[in-house]
């Protein structure tokens, strides 16, 4: 059966929301009862939904034996069950249970029509004093929103070669030679393949000379990743010379925050170093779409201060939508909507939107933008990561190990141009 909008609305994530969206929600979401005993999440798949429990008491059990116990009513059970990818827990009914599940697909569609809040964090403020909207960024932004709306607003395409080598994969084409065939079709992007297999990061006892060569060495999820970061690299591109400018900025914030996401990661064995540092790349990737569009206001082009406040406004919802039509899984996408939110708390469980929001305040210390963000231990992600207490000194040695690991990403991903 379909859950009532009142239901809904008791969830955390949801209660914001519409009466119109939560109808939405509804149609697409289903309320069963099922009694003690009942399987409802295995741990290591893949499922598709958000599970939110309404009544009843849920048994989490991790992989290494871990028991934990949700109680409808409790905080934890205000946000979706287990929502990691791959599953981290079995969860079972310990009690007679109801319980909704809904598409995440359509639940990442839903969230992101919400409408941005102005977010107080990224590269963008850099220590700024609280940007006010004159009435020129008003209309800016409103023009922005209504082409969003009436779908008149051009989000970038993911490049060809990157989602051939997506199809391949999901086809489980696992042969080597196939795959280095695809990304031979792009030589910038095969070189630049290599160049990594080659770096220390991924580097074995001889050199690798061919496309072939490196994808054997890195294996195909890594490949994969690393292909769609080159490709998403060319898209930081404009004509004009102050846009272009702001396009490396934000490229190079990027880069910080991924590879400081692959050193967290490496601490956490619930979250894969390849998959961390391509959250951390890609979370700001609405920029670009709002930085492209600027581009059709010459009054606008030259003016660094309305394309902050409109990079602000719109940077989580564009994101999200740009992440959804390249298919990307949700965790991706809610990293998009939600990793300018320094007090999120989704929950018990960590997910790679914490590694990011974590990352950012790490490669902010030491700078202005450390002054207008919170600390460390006002961040409810800090204690759901497994990186023991994150004292000042540990996070001293983070950012260290980091350095080596920034200035490797960074010669991997340098823009052309």
């Amino acid at each position: 059966m379909q859950p009532d909008r009142e239901v809904l609305k008791q969830f955390k994530s949801l209660r914001d929301l519409s009466e119109q969206q939560l109808e939405m929600l509804a149609q697409h979401a289903e309320m069963r009862s099922v009694r003690k005993g009942t399987l409802l999440i295995k741990c290591g798949s893949q499922d598709d939904f958000s599970l939110f429990l309404v009544e009843g008491t849920l048994k989490l059990t991790a992989a290494d034996g871990r028991v934990s116990l949700i109680s409808s009513g409790h905080p934890s059970a205000l946000v979706p069950i287990s929502q990691l990818l791959p599953r981290k827990y079995d969860v079972v009914c310990a009690t007679r249970v109801t319980y909704i599940t809904i598409d995440q697909q359509v639940m990442a569609r839903v969230l992101a029509s919400k409408q941005a809040p102005v977010a107080s964090g990224s590269y963008l403020v850099s220590g700024d004093e609280e940007i006010e909207e004159s009435e020129f960024e008003h209309q800016l932004v409103q023009q922005c929103l209504s082409d969003l709306e009436n779908d008149k607003l051009v989000l970038p395409s993911l490049p060809d070669v990157a989602i051939r080598i997506g199809r391949a994969l999901r086809d489980e084409v696992t042969d080597a030679h196939q795959i280095a065939e695809i990304i031979q079709t792009d030589p910038v992007i095969a070189a630049k393949l290599i160049k990594a297999a080659n770096s220390a990061l991924y580097a074995g006892r001889s050199p690798v000379e061919t496309c072939t060569a490196a994808v054997v060495r890195l294996g195909s999820d890594v490949t994969h990743n690393l292909v769609i970061a080159y490709a998403v690299g060319e898209l930081f591109k404009s004509p004009s010379a102050i846009l272009q400018k702001m396009m490396h900025e934000l490229w190079a914030h990027s880069v910080k925050v991924g590879a400081i996401c692959y050193v967290l990661a490496k601490h956490d064995p619930r979250f894969r170093q390849d998959q961390a540092m391509l959250i951390g790349l890609l979370h700001d990737i609405g920029v670009v779409a709002v930085l492209n569009y600027a581009q059709k206001f010459p009054e606008v082009a030259s003016d660094r201060q309305t394309i902050k406040y409109a990079s602000q406004r719109l940077r989580a919802q564009i994101g999200s939508l740009i992440l959804r039509k390249w298919g990307f899984p949700p965790d991706f996408i809610i990293t998009a909507l939600e990793a300018e939110d320094w007090l999120r708390d989704s929950g018990p469980e960590a997910d790679y939107c914490d590694l990011v929001v974590i990352a950012q305040l790490h490669s902010f210390m030491g700078t202005d933008k450390a002054l207008s963000t919170p600390g460390l231990d006002e961040i409810p992600a800090r204690n759901k990561l497994s990186l023991g207490e994150l004292t000042p000194e540990m996070s001293l040695y983070i950012l260290e190990e980091s350095k080596e690991q920034i200035a490797h990403a960074e010669s991997l991903f340098a823009l052309s141009g």
